[in-house]
């Protein structure tokens, strides 16, 4: 096969490859669990070959499939690789590979996932219709997929430590927001009530949002939603508000979870609650998921009903989403048979077997003493982060974190979220504005969010990340400047000032943009 036909090796900045019984961190580091590599010093983007194909062990060039059509004629059907089929698509590709490996990437809901899940997600899994159940198949030739998603079932419940007795999961989801709109489906009727930390104060839009003007989240259009809310003076949930507020709105579910909380949930809280009002009680733990199976956050099976996650996060799998559920009846509700039904035939058609086998692979991982290493590495990673940042000066919500992400408040400085995020991306620095509590907008929130998982991956010590918090200082005060620079008031003029021919400090963020280059590039990638 050739570059860029998901089974080649691209880039020329020193990509590697893996091989079995090398390091894969720089300096003989191994903490993210990953195969050792070689060096290409000298592959050429989209040219580049594996000796043989990874399903037939034929020779890589393209392939001529002769199908027989009526009379002596045939029709070929040529199984070109990528780079043939479509340069256009292959040259996209190549430079969003180039843009990863230069970049520092520190979006906390982002990772890199391994050669071996790409390589799954990446097979002819990917042909195979298979709508329902192992076992309950709407197609025939299901027979390995059957094998393949009952064994991700397996893998899944050992990850996160589950008695298949008492904890059963689906892993169909497509990702984390479809499988919360599949718990509500299962559990909920049409303007039942929910509750979920407000999107401002770090939730999620799957939770339920709504301005005064918009219901924003179809949770919020087909469900009525009350948010609960973090103690701006401490930036902790504020658990008493929470009570009183359910105790007066009485939901049938109330929703843990977040996307943008550097801190742990009060579980034991959370469910005393839930169980004050009868309503059921549901973790989202996608960005944390990974935490949770290494055992370095706190454990949500304990007391949630449902626990839902992505897989791409923290858990550096393929894209795609579980859904936990206890197997004993809930609040006189059949958990296996509702939450079940709701993905199929409810909300979704076929499952995509490729993810599954991409998570089967990642599961198994997730059991390793090498991934247990990792995620303490994260949560180590982001502490350093989050001191150094203090040390420069910087308002963390909540005065720091316990997982893999904080949340930094750029208001007191006088500059937002939007402003930071542009320049930090134009020195190759990709992390995300994001709304902190008090905020008035979330196109131009007060504060950025920055997570340890993704350069973790790949090798990042507590060394680099101060490094980090360095280079992070440097483009906000960058952006600080040329705040002060633009004429006009309003984000646009900020955003075409930067990117005008007349920018001043683009030398400067140039300057940054190379050391910080010249770190990210020392460190490999993995991956195809």
């Amino acid at each position: 096969m050739q570059a860029c036909s998901g089974t080649a090796a691209m880039g020329s900045l020193q990509q590697p490859i893996w091989i079995k019984g090398s390091s894969f961190a720089p300096n003989g580091s191994t903490v993210n669990g990953f195969p050792h590599q070689i060096k290409l010093n000298s592959v050429k983007p989209c040219r580049s070959y594996i000796k043989g194909s990874l399903v037939t062990g034929k020779p890589p060039s393209s392939v001529s499939v002769t199908v027989p059509g009526n009379g002596d004629s045939g029709v070929n059907f040529i199984d070109h690789g990528l780079n043939e089929a479509d340069p256009e698509v292959c040259a996209i590709i190549y430079k969003e590979k180039q843009r990863q490996m230069k970049s520092l990437e520190l979006i906390a809901s982002e990772n890199f996932t391994s050669r071996a899940v790409m390589e799954a997600v990446g097979s002819c899994l990917t042909n195979k219709y298979s709508e329902g159940l192992p076992g309950k198949r709407y197609y025939g030739g299901n027979e390995f997929i059957d094998e393949l998603e009952t064994l991700c079932q397996k893998r899944a419940l050992a990850a996160f430590h589950l008695d298949g007795k008492k904890w059963g999961v689906n892993v169909q989801p497509l990702s984390g927001s479809p499988a919360n709109f599949e718990v509500y489906t299962a559990l909920l009727n049409p303007h039942d009530r929910i509750m979920g930390l407000d999107l401002p104060h770090g939730g999620h839009l799957s939770h339920g949002f709504m301005t005064p003007k918009r219901r924003v989240s179809g949770t919020s259009i087909y469900f009525e939603s009350m948010p609960y809310r973090l103690d701006e003076s401490t930036g902790l949930v504020d658990y008493d508000m929470l009570e009183k507020t359910a105790n007066l709105f009485r939901p049938k579910l109330i929703i843990a979870g977040a996307s943008a909380y550097p801190r742990d949930f009060d579980y034991p809280r959370m469910r005393k609650i839930a169980d004050g009002v009868g309503a059921f009680l549901m973790m989202d733990m996608a960005h944390i998921s990974g935490l949770v199976a290494a055992s370095v956050v706190a454990d949500p099976f304990e007391y949630c009903d449902i626990v839902t996650t992505t897989t791409h996060k923290s858990l550096r799998g393929p894209r795609g989403g579980m859904i936990f559920f206890k197997k004993d009846s809930v609040l006189g509700v059949d958990l296996e048979s509702a939450i079940n039904n709701a993905v199929f035939p409810g909300l979704q058609g076929g499952p995509h077997n490729h993810t599954i086998g991409g998570l089967s692979v990642c599961l198994k991982h997730a059991q390793s003493p090498e991934f247990k290493a990792y995620q303490n590495q994260v949560v180590s990673n982001c502490r350093a982060l989050a001191g150094r940042l203090i040390e420069l000066g910087y308002n963390l919500v909540s005065g720091g974190s316990d997982n893999h992400l904080i949340l930094v408040d750029l208001r007191p400085l006088g500059i937002d979220g939007a402003r930071a995020e542009k320049i930090l991306d134009m020195a190759s620095i990709t992390l995300n504005k994001n709304s902190v509590p008090g905020d008035k907008s979330a196109l131009v929130p007060g504060g950025i969010r920055i997570g340890s998982p993704a350069m973790t991956t790949r090798g990042f010590s507590e060394k680099e990340f101060i490094a980090t918090a360095d280079f992070i200082h440097e483009g906000v005060q960058l952006s600080l400047e040329a705040k002060k620079s633009v004429s006009g008031s309003k984000l646009l003029d900020f955003m075409k000032f930067v990117t005008s021919p007349d920018f001043s400090l683009i030398d400067r963020v140039s300057d940054l943009q190379r050391r910080v280059e010249t770190l990210t590039t020392q460190f490999p990638m993995p991956g195809l």
